[in-house]
């Protein structure tokens, strides 16, 4: 009945009820009480267990939720990377968030956006300018080059 409350403020109820919207594929059904029925028996006998225990029942977390918990970790330590890093700042700049999801983008794309390209500040020449004078980085040859602007 506590799950069938919509009000219920019990931490493991409203757990429950997040669980059952989530898992449609879930059905809770009313069985009558000391019927025979297995698991309703087994399920009698480890509630009485935890009453007279007094000690709580540990139950193990599943591997979806172990595997969900290891990947959100995961992602934060390497957005914590990103974010403090010393490299490719031009790239945080245009991809400021991290995400183990493909881009999709083209090979054009990836070498504008991380800068390895025919650029010359990328390809490390004696001189890192364009042929107009300005400094010859993608941004540039983007968005100001008079010989590329076009």
């Amino acid at each position: 009945m506590a799950i069938l409350n919509p009000k219920s403020h019990h931490s493991i109820v409203r757990e429950i009820q997040t669980l059952l919207l989530s898992h449609k594929h879930i059905h809770l059904r009313w069985l009558k009480a000391h019927f025979s029925y297995l698991g309703n028996e087994c399920a009698d006998q480890l509630a009485k267990e935890a009453i007279t225990k007094g000690d709580p029942v540990l139950l193990p977390k599943p591997l979806s939720y172990l595997k969900a918990e290891i990947k959100s970790a995961a992602l934060s330590i390497w957005q914590d990377n990103w974010d403090n890093g010393e490299t490719d700042r031009s790239t945080h700049d245009i991809v400021p968030r991290v995400s183990n999801k493909p881009v999709g983008w083209n090979r054009e794309e990836i070498m504008f956006v991380t800068g390895h390209g025919p650029f010359p500040s990328y390809l490390l020449r004696t001189h890192d300018n364009c042929s107009c004078g300005e400094k010859g980085d993608p941004i540039h040859y983007a968005t100001k080059c008079p010989f590329t602007l076009s």
